[in-house]
This record gives C-alpha cells, sequence and structure tokens, in this order.
C-alpha cells in the first residue's frame, strides 16, 4: 500500500505548524532588522524536517500530495502571510484606534487565534492517529450501533411539520413542538435503560387513524416498501405514519455516564435490549398492528439468505400479537425474490410455512402470493433487460 501523504499524519500537521513558527518567527526577525532568513533558509529547514518523516497506511485512497509540495505552496503563500509593510500597517492601524499604543480590540494572538498556535480541530486529530495514538487521544466507541443523528431536532420537527402540511392535511391540529418534546424524554434516560413505554406519550400526541385496507407490514425489504407505498398514497406502512416518519433512518442516545447526546455510537440490540431506537419501534410496532383493519398485507423477501420470515423479529414479536382479529377480514402475504436473485424461500416453504401456520392457528384467514405482479413490476424499473423482467406477450 502506498504510504499516507506526511501532510495527512500528525507528524506531518504537527510539523506543519512547526514550519509556521520558525516562518513567522523569521518574519518578526527580518522585520525588527535583527537578522534574515530568506525562503532559501526555510526550505532547508523544512527539508531537514521531512528527512526524518514517518507514514502510516492510508485507510483510503486518495489522490497523492506529497510532503515536498505541501511545502512549497506553504512557502508561496507563507511568504504574502506577514510581510513587514503589512505588519507595519497593522501596528499603526492598531495606535491610530487606541492612542497610547494600547488596542481596544484584542490583538488576534491575544484572543488565541494566532496560526502557529493554533490548536488542531478534534475531528482531525481522531481521523488521522493512528491505532496506538488514537486509543490514548480518543475514546473508542461504547457502542455498536451508529450514533446520534446530527441535527435531530430540526430534522424531527421538518418532517413532523412536513406530514402534517403536506401529506396529511387533516391532521394540522397536531402540534410538532409537543411531540417533540415527548419524543426528547428519552434522551435524559441511560441508553440501556430505555423502555418501550417511555414512549407511550409521544405515540399518544402523534398516533393517527390508519386508512382501512392500507396497512403494509413488512420483513427485510424496507426500500421496496418505502417505494411501493409512495409515501402513504398507495399504502401506507409503519414508516409512512406519522409516529413512524420522524424516526425512520434515524438513530439518537444520551451519553452513558453524562448528560447530552453521544453523536459517536449508541446501543443496539447487540449491547443492550433496553436501547433508545428498539424501544422506539417496538412501540410504534405495537400501536401501528392495534390500529389496522381489513385486508392486512405483509412483504417478505424470499431472496434472505436466513428466511422470509424472521421467527424472533418485529413483525413476529411485536406486531402479529397485536392484531385486532374482530378488524381484520384478511392477510395476504407476498414473497417476492430479487432480481438476478437468489429463490431461498416461497410461499408454503420453510419459515414461510411457520407464519403461514401461525396465522391459522390464530384464526386468521390468510393468502400468499410469490413475486405479486405490481410489486414486481417495479423492482423490474431497475432491472429493465434482465430476463426476469420479460413481458409475457
Amino acid at each position: 500500500m502506498n504510504p499516507l501523504p506526511e501532510l495527512y499524519t500528525l507528524q506531518g500537521i504537527l510539523r506543519k505548524r512547526n514550519n509556521e513558527a520558525k516562518y513567522a518567527e523569521a518574519c518578526s526577525s527580518s522585520t525588527a532588522g535583527s537578522g534574515s532568513m530568506n525562503s532559501d533558509n526555510i526550505e532547508k529547514t523544512i527539508d531537514s524536517n521531512l528527512q526524518t518523516s514517518t507514514s502510516f497506511e492510508p485507510r483510503f485512497k486518495k489522490k497523492k500530495v506529497t510532503a515536498r509540495r505541501y511545502n512549497e505552496d506553504y512557502l508561496k503563500y507563507g511568504r504574502e502571510s506577514c510581510p513587514a509593510a503589512a505588519r507595519g500597517a497593522t501596528s499603526a492601524r492598531r495606535e491610530e484606534a487606541s492612542p497610547g499604543g494600547t488596542p481596544k480590540v484584542p490583538a488576534m494572538e491575544a484572543r488565541g487565534c494566532a496560526r502557529s498556535r493554533r490548536p488542531l480541530p478534534a475531528l482531525l486529530l481522531f481521523v488521522l492517529l493512528p491505532p496506538a495514538a488514537g486509543a490514548a487521544g480518543a475514546a473508542t466507541a461504547r457502542w455498536s450501533g451508529q450514533g446520534t443523528i446530527p441535527h435531530l431536532q430540526s430534522i424531527f420537527l421538518g418532517r413532523c411539520a412536513e406530514y402534517i402540511a403536506v401529506l396529511s392535511p387533516e391532521l394540522r391540529d397536531k402540534n410538532c413542538t409537543a411531540i417533540w418534546e415527548a419524543f426528547k424524554l428519552v434522551l435524559d434516560k441511560d441508553p440501556c435503560s430505555v423502555l418501550p413505554s417511555d414512549y407511550d406519550l409521544f405515540i399518544n400526541l402523534s398516533r393517527h387513524s390508519i386508512p382501512r385496507d392500507k396497512s403494509l407490514f413488512w420483513e427485510n425489504n424496507h426500500l421496496l416498501v418505502t417505494s411501493y407505498a409512495e409515501n402513504g398514497r398507495r399504502f401506507m406502512p409503519l414508516c409512512n405514519v406519522l409516529y413512524g416518519v420522524v424516526g425512520d433512518f434515524l438513530s439518537w442516545c444520551r451519553q452513558k455516564n453524562a448528560s447530552g447526546l453521544d453523536y459517536q455510537s449508541c446501543p443496539t440490540s447487540e449491547d443492550c435490549e433496553n436501547n433508545p431506537v428498539d424501544s422506539y419501534w417496538k412501540s410504534a410496532s405495537i400501536q401501528y398492528a392495534k390500529d389496522s383493519s381489513g385486508v392486512i398485507y405483509v412483504m417478505l423477501n424470499g431472496s434472505e439468505p436466513t428466511g422470509a420470515y424472521p421467527v424472533k423479529g418485529f413483525f413476529a414479536d411485536f406486531e402479529i400479537p397485536h392484531l385486532q382479529k374482530d378488524k381484520i377480514t384478511c392477510i395476504e402475504i407476498w414473497v417476492m425474490h430479487e432480481i438476478g436473485g437468489s429463490n431461498v424461500e416461497s410461499c408454503g416453504e420453510g419459515s414461510v410455512k411457520i407464519l403461514e401456520e401461525r396465522l391459522k392457528k390464530m384464526g386468521f384467514q390468510y393468502s400468499c402470493i410469490n413475486d405479486y405482479k405490481p410489486v414486481k413490476l417495479l423492482q423490474c424499473v431497475q432491472h429493465s433487460t434482465h430476463p426476469d423482467c420479460a413481458l409475457n406477450s
């Protein structure tokens, strides 16, 4: 592998700061008439530093930038950073602005803004430090999941406002601010002690009726479901109801032993059961199942290697048990297979058969269809030339 250019290593950054300091000193000495240090001498100083450089393997490929090229650019632009005329003009302006030589506005250096003393950004240090140094310079991720999404509140409120103003104007009496205040209560709790019941107030404020025959449950095909549902116009899966849309594809949690959000990592079911995101979807799934009526549709992925119907999953554990038998006329299962993908399971096979037997035992009428044609046509939009998408004449 190619070595990481020195510009992107910790040594290179520290050396850059050292060069800045040397150049600033040279400018100062030249201006004061106590000696000079021209660009050739500075280049020699930088060259001597480069000979002792150490490099690390890159984590990703990047256009090659040599330390030599970087230092040449520094010399080119650094010469313009502190010419004597500019220094004198700056001093004159300060004295003119404040008689007696005491500036009314603190100098850049006094406010911690001197270039040679500028601290390295924490994020840059985290990215560039090698493994050994990184362990000392930045804490390792505590949890296995993605950290809190930046701008969580803005995204939440924006989605809520769009939903009630554009997608469902009949819900204009909903108060997005109150819904957010109810939601954020979990952000004050330990990230492994958030229960589904902690979202009760949020659910009560944001819930609304689901049109009859429009409920669409699913497993292992989130994007296909959202595409086919068309923002609730064709069907209304959980991610298209208000209490689902505000949290879809997001993550959030408080820091483990401190206040404030954890932007580095959040727990998943691998870390602890009662984590904020899983408890959110458990609560939302239960409410969604209770509010569903008429014909219920279920979309499964027949190309999923582990099986189309997870016997331990949100649909199995939190939605099926809360379906209201007196409100449901039939359950229709669609087993979709990926275009060009493997056919792992179909209706009446493997885990799909387990689902069918469970529904029958619960007293539900059901049917099962392999590759429901309207959904398959949507799949074929991106695979129009594939043999699986050939239209029968």
